[in-house]
């Protein structure tokens, strides 16, 4: 079990805003009840496009996620957290 927190919410949008694919979108998601591990959708927001353009990544392990980050040059903005 991972303890550790890590630098990106899981299961919200953030935005992509230097690195490969500025201004797409970008979710991370903790799929380990269902795949056993994380998934990382990025989508072109772009309305001009006609069809779905986007990627995914599946890792096994959260621990890779800086990694995948780091290796696309990613800086990322998430949406501030909300006050309980």
């Amino acid at each position: 079990m991972e303890t550790n927190p890590q630098p990106f919410p899981f299961g919200q949008k953030g935005t992509i805003l230097s690195g490969e694919h500025p201004g797409w979108s970008i979710e991370i998601v903790d799929d380990t009840a269902e795949t056993g591990g994380y998934f990382i959708y990025i989508q072109d927001p772009n309305p001009d496009y006609p069809d779905f353009m986007g990627f995914d990544w599946w890792l096994e392990n959260a621990s890779h996620i800086p990694g995948l980050i780091e290796e696309m040059d990613w800086q990322i903005q998430w949406p501030a957290a909300t006050e309980v």
